[in-house]
């Protein structure tokens, strides 16, 4: 995989969007982004001190607590004190950790801190991050707004019905929603990839040989050492994205839309050499070298496929390096299929 852009401010944000992932922490941005606006904090420690934020940590999930120990103390947030919970279980926040005893309590932070600091991270770029990014670190992703819309029009069971509705969303909600935004919020950052899962990531092949998509959103299918093979939905139409999708999901290993769900890759593959059904996937079965990857790999949740194929994250790319239109690209690949 390409070395991600480390630079301070690309660190900080990572962090801080990472942490921002749940409810409770943009919470705790939100009352924090007020504080900073208004001159009250001059470092980070000084969040310790306000009963606000306090209150807000003691409310903290579990998993809430994880990631502000992760990804926001590494960056100089003043550490939790947990109480002691059962076994491998985490306790409830009781506080922050004074300056005195934060040395005593999660000791796991130290490489993280030291990571930070040889970095260039420090607690002033921090807080200037913040204060530029307060928005984007409060606002739920596209994706969770999709899921609680969904939920409020009682659509919960993945039916027909229900994955015409996220499509419908898809079109109508995600016309700005676009490729960087898509590798900031569209899933989880992973190291390694899987058979059968959806990813998104960008790519800039050294010498291309083709007009290129550089934002794939792809099915992997075939994976090697240097190289690996998947389905880039991003060159089909919108309305053959969806059809082609529905036929898939009767290859899927179950039907829980979870981590575990995925594509059975081996019999699909082998299903597209063979079924004309499945021209459409055929016809975007693409090759991708892992040496001209040029981000962090997304893995995109089961629960979120209907609505990674329809928001327009496809990028398009000439030889020279100009833009082209996706229609186009679309139009191509309906009458190459039609020759499959």
């Amino acid at each position: 995989m390409a070395i991600q852009d480390r630079t301070p401010s690309k660190v900080i944000l990572s962090g801080l969007a990472l942490g921002a992932r749940v409810p409770g922490i943009r919470n705790f941005f939100n009352d924090a982004s007020q504080l900073i606006s208004t001159g009250r904090f001059r470092k980070l420690s000084d969040v310790a001190k306000s009963q606000k934020l306090t209150a807000r940590v003691k409310k903290f999930t579990k998993q809430e607590i994880t990631l502000y120990e992760k990804h926001l103390v590494p960056l100089g947030f003043p550490k939790l004190v947990v109480e002691k919970g059962s076994s491998f279980q985490i306790g409830k926040v009781t506080g922050f950790a004074s300056q005195d005893t934060a040395r005593t309590i999660h000791r796991g932070a130290t490489i993280a801190e030291v990571k930070m600091k040889n970095l260039g991270v420090t607690q002033e770029k921090v807080m200037r991050t913040i204060d530029q990014h307060i928005k984007f670190l409060k606002e739920e992703s596209f994706f969770q707004k999709a899921h609680k819309h969904a939920k409020q029009q009682g659509i919960i069971e993945r039916t027909e019905l229900s994955r015409e509705w996220f499509h419908d969303y898809a079109l109508e909600q995600g016309l700005n929603y676009r490729s960087m935004e898509m590798l900031r919020t569209g899933g989880k950052r992973i190291s390694d990839m899987r058979l059968g899962r959806m990813y998104f990531f960008r790519y800039r092949p050294n010498k291309p040989d083709e007009i290129y998509d550089e934002f794939p959103l792809m099915f992997l299918l075939t994976e090697e050492p240097d190289n690996m093979w998947g389905l880039n939905f991003h060159h089909l139409s919108p309305k053959r994205r969806a059809i082609l999708l529905g036929k898939m999901l009767d290859f899927m290993n179950n039907t829980e839309y979870n981590e575990n769900t995925r594509l059975m890759a081996h019999k699909f593959r082998s299903m597209i050499q063979t079924n004309k059904r499945f021209r459409d996937a055929k016809a975007i079965y693409r090759q991708y070298r892992i040496e001209d990857i040029k981000s962090k790999v997304i893995h995109v949740h089961p629960l979120d496929w209907e609505l990674a194929i329809m928001v327009p994250t496809e990028r398009f790319k000439t030889l020279g390096g100009g833009r082209t239109a996706s229609k186009k690209i679309w139009y191509k690949t309906f009458r190459r299929a039609k020759t499959l």
